[in-house]
């Protein structure tokens, strides 16, 4: 190496120190409780939405025509990029309880809430949570998944007390990084885990044992989200989708024909009974009923993760976008929310439907 070259090298890795570098670690808040002690009646319907960001959470108790802010983990613009103590990389919900996940390659802060107000951590004392770079809900269980050395998170039935899954033993010398899971009502409930190289990990018994399998090679790196609908996963590359109808055990590939500006972030999701899959900023938008067999969505589709309500609403956000879109029939959308200022904190890329307690 001549000493130009370094001298260049060495230029380019103190450029690009700061863009990595956390400036910030927000603090957790301490008006927060510990123990999870939620009482889920599952008494009323609800949307809620959280940002990529900072942990802002909005809730619509009126089938998404109107939004309340009822939690912000933190307003700092600094912590919560794509690592940091309030980055976020899950929501989900079960059983009448709602939570959000935040935490890359800090210690995961796990937060729940039965009625959509009232928020508590999902631990029941102070301590070093996973990670989470993924996080699903099922029959009652939350899931969080990581990387190779953290592996997988799972909360027992009353949300605050949490067990760690290894995944080393099933990778067999193999490596995975990046973590993204699922939960789909197969045969009574299973969950999915997705790795880096292609590496899937499923369990049929609730998160308690794991087995390992493989999607094929040419889904390349990359992979976003699984969704499950119609009997099969679903999950999310680059390219091509990776389709499974046996709950994780052999995967086939599927090219969606998605067009555009490429796909939307974490945007794959299942609504009317089919799987949408949309380009950013709704620039091209495609959907299936089985995961093979894909056509064009309505043009006024926007870009993004949609959830679906038990009255057939649908909600729509999406990363990068600072409003929340509404629609009855899938083909006419509103905006039922817009943020007041246009900032990390309120970049909206999360939602879920749930039945909740009513606030007293």
């Amino acid at each position: 190496m001549t000493r130009t070259t370094l001298l260049i090298g060495m230029a380019i890795v103190l450029c690009a120190a700061p863009a990595f570098a956390q400036k910030e670690h927000a603090p957790i808040r301490e008006d927060i409780s510990y123990g999870a002690r939620l009482n889920p009646r599952m008494e009323r319907p609800v949307f809620a939405v959280c940002s990529k960001q900072g942990m802002r959470v909005l809730v619509s108790r009126d089938d998404g025509r109107s939004w309340r802010q009822t939690f912000l983990g933190t307003d700092s613009l600094e912590d919560g990029g794509w690592h940091g103590t309030f980055a976020v990389y899950g929501m989900t919900a079960t059983k009448g309880v709602i939570g959000v996940f935040s935490g890359w390659g800090t210690p995961g802060v796990y937060i729940g809430s039965d009625d959509g107000l009232r928020w508590t951590h999902l631990n029941a004392e102070p301590g070093k949570l996973g990670s989470v770079w993924g996080a699903a809900g099922g029959n009652g269980i939350m899931l969080t998944s990581a990387d190779q050395w953290r592996g997988m998170t799972s909360s027992g039935e009353t949300f605050s007390d949490w067990k760690a899954h290894s995944v080393k033993s099933l990778l067999d010398g193999g490596g995975t990084h990046h973590m993204i899971c699922g939960f789909g009502d197969f045969k009574g409930g299973r969950f999915i885990v997705v790795g880096d190289n292609q590496h899937v990990f499923y369990s049929d018994d609730n998160c308690r044992t794991w087995k390992h399998s493989r999607i094929p090679e040419e889904a390349g790196a990359g992979q976003e989200v699984i969704v499950y609908g119609n009997g099969v996963f679903l999950c999310s590359f680059k390219e091509h989708v990776a389709r499974s109808s046996d709950g994780g055990e052999t995967w086939t590939m599927h090219n969606p024909g998605l067009k555009g500006h490429g796909k939307s972030w974490r945007g794959l999701s299942f609504v009317n009974n089919e799987f949408w899959l949309t380009a950013q900023k709704g620039s091209h938008g495609r959907r299936s009923k089985d995961g093979i067999t894909w056509d064009d969505l309505p043009k006024t589709t926007p870009g993004g993760r949609f959830v679906q309500s038990e009255s057939g609403t649908i909600i729509n956000v999406e990363r990068r976008r600072y409003d929340i879109q509404r629609s009855e029939d899938g083909v006419t959308w509103e905006t039922v929310f817009t943020a007041p200022q246009e900032d990390v904190s309120w970049d909206t890329a999360f939602a879920v439907s749930a039945r909740v307690n009513v606030v007293p």
